[in-house]
């Protein structure tokens, strides 16, 4: 490897939990690092693959062969969509210091423990921005919703589908809890002072705690909303019980007193 050198860093969330012991069966060749949540691949000089089971595939090195490295461990290549990759360049340079900018991250040179750090990194970023774009869109259909209230003093929301935003709520919220750690350090970054400074970098460039405060922020709102709704559905439906109680009784009455004429 040169002193100098520019490789890109491409991360990319398929919006599906993986396999990772198919993807480690069928692909053995080049496996460094495995764990229950990740495999960590080298497949030529400075061209590493990173694979996490919640769905981010990080793959460092030369971008034309990402497809093909795509297909040939996950036996697809998928579709994704531009929200859903992040693109870092990644600038080699045993002369400068490590840091990390905007799209731009200088190493002083490239192992497999600083490629790791990098790689997680952009899988929990990129993972987080597809969860925050499915929150977004919870969110904009609760707004429409209230946009209604507003505007019309009710609601056209029926109980059923209702629960169907309920529920894809309590899913998002499940899969969040369940697939992200996002403030966890990795452990290779505990044995040097390069890695940690680099990992620490990382997080506040990448804007982690903010954005998984706003995403939180955002499913918090959504349940609120929801709740609100669900009382103004409960309300109008007891509205409707007590209205059709109130009709039977003036029937009931009706009848006998035609009953007493007769």
């Amino acid at each position: 490897m040169s002193s100098k050198q520019t490789i890109q860093a491409i991360a990319v969330h398929l919006g599906e939990r993986l396999d990772l012991s198919q993807i480690r069966k069928n692909n053995k060749q080049g496996l460094l690092r495995r764990e229950q949540s990740f495999l960590l691949y080298k497949l030529a000089e400075d061209n590493f693959l990173y694979i996490k089971d919640y769905g981010s595939v990080v793959f460092m090195g030369v971008e034309d062969a990402f497809a093909s490295s795509m297909k040939a461990y996950l036996g697809k290549v998928p579709k994704i969509r531009p929200s859903n990759n992040e693109k870092y360049e990644v600038d080699i340079n045993a002369d400068k210091a490590v840091k990390v900018d905007f799209n731009k991250i200088t190493l002083t040179r490239l192992d497999q423990d600083l490629a790791h750090v990098v790689m997680l990194h952009l899988a929990q970023s990129v993972a987080l921005e597809y969860y925050n774009s499915l929150s977004f869109d919870l969110l904009e259909d609760t707004r429409k919703y209230g946009n209604q209230l507003e505007e019309k003093g009710t609601i056209s929301l029926s109980r059923k589908k209702m629960q169907k935003v309920i529920g894809k709520t309590m899913n998002l919220k499940n899969r969040i809890a369940e697939n992200l750690f996002i403030f966890d350090t990795p452990q290779v970054a505990w044995k040097n002072e390069q890695l940690a400074d680099l990992d620490k970098q990382l997080i506040e460039e990448l804007d982690m705690k903010d954005r998984h405060y706003a995403l939180q922020h955002n499913l918090d709102t959504v349940k609120e909303n929801l709740d609100l709704f669900k009382d103004l559905l409960q309300h109008n439906h007891s509205s409707l019980l007590e209205w059709i109680i109130i009709l039977l009784i003036l029937f009931e009455v009706i009848q006998v007193i035609i009953e007493k004429i007769i």
